[in-house]
């Protein structure tokens, strides 16, 4: 699977679920690992690491919602 395709415009907003969320994540870390002897485009990686902000963000809300549940669950 090209994994190109998953990675958003960084302007969309962050999907629904964690795990697209998380998947979108992996693609772009692996189009941000360097190439050796290829000098990096900052144009190409800027919207990527801004897209990558939004989509941890979004990861760790839904981490700390999750935990507040948990926490809710147990003090019960």
């Amino acid at each position: 699977m090209d994994e190109s395709r998953l990675i958003k415009d960084p302007n969309e907003p962050a999907p629904a679920s964690f795990a697209d969320a998380y998947a979108e994540l992996q693609a772009i870390a692996a189009r941000l690992k360097p190439e050796p002897g290829q000098i990096p485009d900052v144009d190409a990686i800027e919207p990527l690491v801004r897209r990558a902000n939004l989509l941890a963000a979004h990861c760790q809300q839904r981490i700390e919602a999750v935990r507040k549940l948990i926490g809710e669950q147990s003090a019960s």
